[in-house]
Parts: structure tokens; sequence; C-alpha cells
């Protein structure tokens, strides 16, 4: 039994204040071979993931909030914008689920925001994610 204590959390998100990007990430699968990828991310307000997509077949991925508010956008293949929401705390939605393919922006908007993200795997980096052309956002 692997238990994910407070104090994991809280290393967590002071590991994202010291990092570029406002964000950082806990595997709680013990390889990237597995066949379900499982990590907590935790984001500070203003961290931004990039239009992005999975190519491969197998790459669908969930985001499950557990605490703050993230804007996930999906967009067109060229950057334009399809929709947005908000999911997590006081939010209708709580979970989103994107399929391989759909091209998707997430943005920390809360002061901090805790999310589980489960993928299929394996993780191979190379093919983690596609990005694409912002011009149009």
């Amino acid at each position: 039994m692997r238990k994910i204590t407070q104090s994991d959390i809280e290393l967590l998100f002071e590991q994202a204040s010291n990092s570029p990007r406002k964000r950082a990430h806990l595997n709680l699968h013990a390889s990237f071979d597995d066949k379900v990828q499982r990590l907590y991310i935790a984001l500070l307000k203003g961290s931004y993931v990039e239009p992005h997509y999975h190519a491969l077949a197998h790459q669908w991925e969930m985001f499950i909030v557990q605490s703050g508010v993230l804007k996930v956008t999906q967009h067109h293949k060229d950057g334009s914008v399809i929709s947005s929401c908000l999911i997590g705390d006081e939010q209708d939605t709580q979970a989103i689920e994107f399929k391989p393919g759909d091209v998707h922006s997430v943005e920390c908007i809360s002061e901090q925001a805790l999310m589980l993200e489960i993928k299929e795997g394996p993780f191979v980096e190379k093919y983690a994610k596609t990005l694409i052309n912002e011009k149009n956002n």
C-alpha cells in the first residue's frame, strides 16, 4: 500500500513554486513502461500548458481536479478555440477526459490547483505531446 500524504502534496506545491513553469508532478506509477500512468500535478496561478495533442492511438488522458480551478480549452489543429470550461472547486465540471488527437491547453486560474492525471502507458517522451501553432489564439 502506498499513501500520498498532505506532506507529499505540500512538498509538491513547494517544488512548483521553485519551477519556472509554476508546476510540479509526482509520479504514482513505478515506471514509464506501466500500462496506466498516474500522477499528481500541482499548479500555481498562471501556470499554462500550451495547446497540444497526443497523436498515438492509445494516448487518451483524464484530469481529475482535487482542489483549485483550472481553465481547460479545446482547440482546432490551427490553434483557434473550440470551447473553454472551468474545472474544479465550485464548478459544474470536476474531471475531463480527452481522446487521442484532442487539442487542449490548461491554465491554473486559482492561486493553486491540484489535479490527478491518468493516462494509458507506456510513456515515451518523444511521443508525449505534439505542440500546435498558437497564432490564432
